[in-house]
């Protein structure tokens, strides 16, 4: 028997919001923060279909990253310096206002610096090449010095980046959220969307909606419901149990980028080697793939070199939005209906960037 909803439901619960936004992650949860700033009186409502923002904000690494030289340089190769250049940047200024909106206390923030390491000696003297250019660009872009620099770690040839770090991104999403609620933002918890039109926004329950504007911030589902190019990607990462006088310390990444560890206080955390299985992770659906499994475990042994014995506590995946370019998608898709998506895996880099510069357009 469909639900029937009281009087009070109907009057203070049910009504038309100012706002919807479709996904409570970081990028739904500051296009909500932004705009409740601009506009103090409106009515905002958050939608989404998890008991959590069920998407990558609370599923990824918590690397707070610009990039390491090898995955710039590959993507130089597609996308153009200029392209990869002005992304770094999005990338640090985005980082940036996520520190100064949040504070660096509230999301867990360690500057840890992040290293590149390389198994292959050829193609860390490519990239090492690149280093004196790469810190001449950056320098010019953003006003650092020697961004880059090669190191020697646990034996491996290694490129080091002093700005980058890592965050709690539990603590951080609770916290927006916490904040969200303190300004009269509402946000409703496993409700699910079937369908969104013009004023229009229909529940998987059938409860239907009408909204004055709609903000589409599902990154990797958003072709569910709009016309998007945008690609969901899954990521997998395990946590391992505490590790006795854990060595690797700081954050780490391999392979352009598709690899990345971090210590979280002695357990060791390890995620990607999507490229392992590329079109097969190219899927919305959760889930657990053997054969990256099995790989980052192999890497974890034979590179990483954790003591005999070492176990896994906890493993998920997580799914991510790309685009062709890796650039994001900021803008309207029809009269009332906007989307910001896409963000390549990078949604804790330049979530708040991106959320922001949808609250711009949308004035």
């Amino acid at each position: 028997m469909k639900r029937t909803f009281s009087f009070w439901e109907r009057e203070e619960w049910m009504n038309p919001p100012d706002l919807l936004i479709t996904g409570g992650g970081i990028v739904g949860a500051s296009i909500a923060l932004f705009y409740k700033e601009k506009h103090r009186d409106a009515d905002i409502l958050i939608v989404d279909k998890g008991f959590a923002p069920e998407g990558a904000s609370t599923r990824n690494a918590g690397f707070t990253c610009i990039g390491s030289i090898s995955e710039h340089l590959a993507d130089m190769e597609i996308a153009g310096e200029e392209t990869v250049l002005n992304r770094i940047e999005r990338r640090w200024h985005g980082l940036n206002l996520l520190k100064k909106t949040m504070g660096e206390e509230t999301i867990g923030y360690e500057h840890t610096g992040g290293y590149e390491i390389f198994t292959d000696k050829k193609i860390f003297d490519e990239c090492g090449k690149r280093i004196p250019e790469m810190n001449e660009r950056l320098k010019e872009r953003l006003g650092i010095k020697d961004v880059y620099k090669a190191r020697i770690y646990e034996g491996y040839p290694a490129i080091f980046n002093h700005v980058e770090g890592a965050i709690n991104s539990g603590k951080l999403m609770r916290n927006l959220h916490r904040r969200l609620a303190q300004a009269g933002v509402r946000t409703w918890w496993n409700c699910k969307v079937e369908s969104i039109g013009k004023n229009y926004v229909k529940f998987e329950s059938g409860f239907e909606l009408a909204p004055e504007n709609i903000v589409l911030a599902t990154n990797g589902f958003s072709s569910r419901l709009a016309d998007l190019s945008i690609k969901p990607a899954r990521g997998f990462v395990f946590v391992t149990q505490p590790i006795k006088k854990l060595k690797w310390r700081g954050t780490f990444n391999f392979n352009k980028g598709y690899v990345y560890f971090r210590n979280v206080d002695d357990r060791l955390l390890i995620g990607g080697a999507r490229d392992v299985a590329k079109n097969e992770e190219t899927t919305d659906q959760f889930g657990r793939n053997e054969k990256i499994r099995d790989w980052l475990i192999s890497f974890t042994n034979d590179v990483i070199k954790l003591p005999a014995g070492w176990e896994i506590d906890i493993e998920w995946s997580g799914i991510m939005g790309f685009t062709e370019n890796k650039e994001p998608f900021i803008g309207q898709i029809q009269p009332g209906i906007w989307a910001a998506a896409g963000l390549s895996g990078m949604g804790i880099a330049i979530g708040m960037e991106v959320a922001r510069g949808l609250v711009e357009k949308m004035d």
